[in-house]
């Protein structure tokens, strides 16, 4: 009789590394550098806000709407990718206590997964309030634009 044992925990342990290795990956180009962040912020802010009043049609009541509303976001966002990155540190420290089971894995992974999806949830919502700010003319404008212009915001992160 042949035991796979040693060699299934020896996969379980690597593809933990592999997770672990992939995750702080993921971090590295999603948090941004602390000198370039407040510019970037600046920078994205400006070009959306112009985004909004050139192409769109914004006047300055709009503006100041999508300002207010705009910050309200920001804060419930940072506050769910707090709780979402707390919430990966806990699992991860968990998952070695475990011994990196595939049950808890697949658990941890659901998990994450439904406050990713959450906070998705939370973006889509935003855009549509800020569509909700359009009046009848500018809504369509806003449809056909928004997409191309979250496009243009994405290449500059990728930078």
């Amino acid at each position: 009789m042949i035991t796979t044992q040693p060699k299934n925990k020896i996969l379980l342990i690597i593809i933990g590394i592999l997770l672990l290795s992939n995750l702080v990956l993921i971090s590295f180009f999603l948090l941004d550098k602390p000198g370039a962040k407040g510019a970037m912020r600046g920078d994205r802010k400006e070009m959306i806000t112009a985004f909004l009043q050139k192409e769109i049609g914004f006047n300055q009541q709009q503006l100041q709407q999508y300002d207010s509303l705009n910050e309200q976001h920001r804060s419930k966002l940072k506050a769910m990718f707090d709780v979402a990155r707390n919430d990966r540190e806990n699992e991860f420290k968990k998952l070695t206590i475990d011994n990196f089971s595939d049950s808890f894995i697949f658990n941890t992974a659901t998990k994450l997964a439904g406050k990713q999806k959450e906070i998705e949830i939370v973006m889509f919502k935003h855009f549509r309030d800020i569509r909700i700010l359009c009046n009848a003319q500018q809504q369509p404008k806003f449809d056909s634009l928004f997409y191309k212009m979250l496009n243009r915001r994405n290449e500059g992160r990728k930078k």
